[in-house]
């Protein structure tokens, strides 16, 4: 009998023995022949209302046994000394026996180890038990030993390899997952019976270091919640002691090596492509390109809201203009050819609607590598390249914006610029200078998302554009309509006519020759910031969506940062922030840049569960890079009441721009210089 056929069964079995249980209780509790108090006494078992296990725990629930529970205010209950440790076959006794139509707080016997011999050894870990149906699932994680996962040493033989086969079995966990919890069920009413339900972090096109599969030298462990059953508030521990016995062993089974032949080339021809991908980044680096783009890419996506590769056809594959054609060979697949962009300046032009936007898309994104079959892999840019784009109310705190703009409204200085509620102009600027402080070394720039009086009607901004390859050694890539603008400090000139890509250079330098150029200088400056106003590990903070962060009552917008690729990514900056309150103790002022890749630097070494509190687990976050933990802080709304203040206080003293001053009642209480 299949698992998902026995479980079923087991919960409709498991409902039809709570509703008896429930009449029979009715009819022994009858409330008028009862002393006063005794009522409550029988139904509470001595615990009285409000001596739950948990929030709101005891309400409605059916007879306790008070020797059991603790039946005096502040007495340790006995599963909140974690009861578990066992086998497997103890975990289900516990469940069937001892649990079952129980509070449901009592669930938390399980937290706990418990040792599965079958089908294959693993250790399953219970580290955290919900504490009623409607709260947020229980977490848990199984650990198989290399010795029983048998996955050949070669797949994970370095850090690339690694994080693509933890990728690989994500996807894997995710998809066994999802088959095992088609019985969950899942309702607000309250008596509904409920629960169920297998999750592991859903993967994208992208392939990310995650914490949902972690590979160490002991072995590979799996990390992913379970909706613990419940009737009411009323532990349904026949459904539980399925969901352990047979959904849980079926799950871990993803962490093992298969011989199956298709399997076997699947995992393989992955983790290979991951590693080509990566080997390809860094060649074209060292051959002086930003980007590569191999031919018969896909590049257009199936819609706006998938990411999947557009069929062909209707898709067009890409094909390189034959001037710009490179080879260059790699590990596994052998000789690649496509595209080569030059670090410099790039501009892509061509009328609406034949691929300008598709062309920067597929470069923005190819930071990142992707999986098999998604038309990217081997569409490749510098691992530091930043989207810009105009964000009208975004925030922006003491940034020096007046290489680019210096005009303002009363003659207000834009040496050390902030506003709660920034224009698209000023926003860019500021965009463009936080994206150099971080680091990055590609900018790219699409004229349909950008401040037009900024991009391309501002004479500035073009010759700034080939200062930062000057100054900064930043590159640029361009999507502008019309050929005449950035023409003459363009060093590539790219046209897409029907999603077919042209090198025009030499038409457009023949325009270039009728403009001037002039070429600017400017330098960024470090900023530094106040831990202490970062969100505290105390603060609610969720990410519900890939764009925001809620902590508190202020929500972070972070629409604009073109590179977070995943809601897992937002969920990591969110107690990356946290992470960086608590260690900052009582320091006011720290370098912006030097923190953040001191924090690169230590997750390089420990991995995401750096991130997490000690003693806690989190199988649902995957890794930003710098550069999009960086312009998060950038934007933070609860920092910027002091903004106002602290700019002109920097631009009064020339001092280097401050990220985070102490104020009281909206006033600046103190501001230390920070040191040159």
């Amino acid at each position: 009998m299949s698992c998902t056929h026995n479980t079923g069964e087991i919960a409709q079995s498991q409902l039809a023995k709570y509703a008896a249980q429930t009449r029979e209780s009715k009819a022994t509790i009858k409330k008028p022949f009862l002393r006063r108090g005794e009522y409550y006494k029988n139904l509470y078992g001595g615990r009285g209302r409000g001596e739950g296990y948990g929030r709101g725990a005891g309400r409605g629930s059916a007879p306790a046994d008070r020797t059991e529970y603790g039946a005096n205010r502040g007495v340790k209950r006995q599963h909140d000394e974690r009861q578990g440790d066992g086998s497997s076959a103890q975990l289900i006794s516990t469940l069937t026996t001892r649990l079952n139509g129980k509070s449901y707080p009592a669930y938390r016997d399980i937290q706990g180890q418990w040792d599965y011999a079958h089908p294959a050894a693993f250790q399953l870990s219970i580290d955290y038990v919900q504490s009623d149906p409607f709260a947020p699932p229980s977490k848990a994680r199984a650990r198989v030993k290399h010795a029983v996962a048998k996955f050949p040493p070669d797949l994970y033989a370095n850090r690339i390899r690694r994080i693509a086969l933890c990728d690989f079995l994500t996807r894997k966990l995710h998809a066994s997952a999802a088959q095992l919890s088609k019985n969950s069920r899942s309702s607000k009413n309250w008596s509904a019976a409920k629960g169920g339900e297998i999750a592991v972090d859903t993967p994208g096109q992208e392939v990310l270091e995650r914490s949902s599969v972690i590979l160490d030298d002991d072995g590979i462990e799996a990390r992913f919640t379970v909706g613990l059953p419940a009737q009411g508030r009323t532990i349904l521990g026949d459904w539980a002691a399925d969901i352990f016995r047979n959904a849980i062993p079926t799950l871990a089974r993803s962490l093992l090596y298969t011989t199956d032949s298709t399997d076997t080339d699947e995992l393989r021809e992955f983790v290979d492509c991951v590693e080509d991908q990566d080997a390809l980044r860094a060649l074209i680096r060292s051959a002086g390109l930003v980007a590569f783009v191999a031919n018969d890419a896909i590049l257009p996506r199936a819609s706006g809201a998938s990411d999947a590769p557009m069929h062909t056809p209707p898709a067009v594959p890409f094909q390189s203009p034959p001037n710009l054609e490179r080879t260059f060979t790699l590990p596994h697949r052998g000789t690649v050819r496509g595209m080569a962009v030059p670090a410099g300046v790039t501009m892509i032009a061509g009328g609406g609607f034949h691929g300008k936007s598709t062309l920067l898309d597929a470069l923005a994104v190819g930071c990142y590598n992707h999986i098999s079959g998604d038309g990217r892999e081997f569409v490749v840019t510098s691992d530091r390249c930043v989207s810009v784009q105009g964000e009208d109310g975004r925030p922006i705190i003491c940034v020096d914006i007046s290489p680019f703009i210096n005009n303002l409204p009363g003659g207000a200085s834009t040496t050390a610029f902030s506003t709660q509620d920034a224009s698209g102009s000023t926003s860019m600027a500021a965009g463009v200078i936080e994206a150099l402080e971080l680091g990055t070394d590609l900018l790219l720039f699409d004229e349909d998302s950008c401040a037009t009086n900024f991009l391309i009607r501002d004479l500035r901004m073009q010759r700034l554009i080939r200062a930062m390859l000057k100054d900064h050694r930043c590159s640029s890539i361009l999507v502008i309509g019309g050929c005449g603008d950035y023409c003459d400090v363009a060093d590539l000139v790219l046209e897409m006519r029907d999603y077919c890509c042209y090198d025009i250079t030499a038409v457009a330098r023949q325009v270039a020759q009728e403009i001037p150029s002039v070429v600017s200088q400017y330098e960024v400056r470090s900023r530094f910031f106040d831990p202490r106003r970062l969100p505290s590990r105390g603060t609610k903070t969720i990410s519900p969506k890939r764009t925001a962060i809620e902590s508190g009552d202020s929500t972070l917008d972070l629409a604009a940062v073109k590179q977070l690729v995943h809601d897992s990514q937002t969920r990591t900056i969110a107690v990356a922030l946290q992470l960086l309150h608590a260690e900052g103790g009582n320091r006011s002022k720290q370098e912006l840049k030097a923190t953040l890749q001191d924090l690169n630097d230590r997750l390089d070494k420990i991995g995401l569960d750096l991130l997490v509190e000690d003693h806690k687990v989190d199988g649902f976050l995957a890794r930003p890079r710098l550069l999009e933990l960086g312009m998060a802080m950038n934007r933070l709304v609860d920092i910027i009441r002091l903004a106002a203040v602290a700019g002109r206080i920097c631009a009064q003293y020339g001092w280097p721009a401050i990220l985070f001053v102490q104020i009281q009642a909206n006033s600046v209480i103190a501001v230390s210089e920070p040191k040159q």
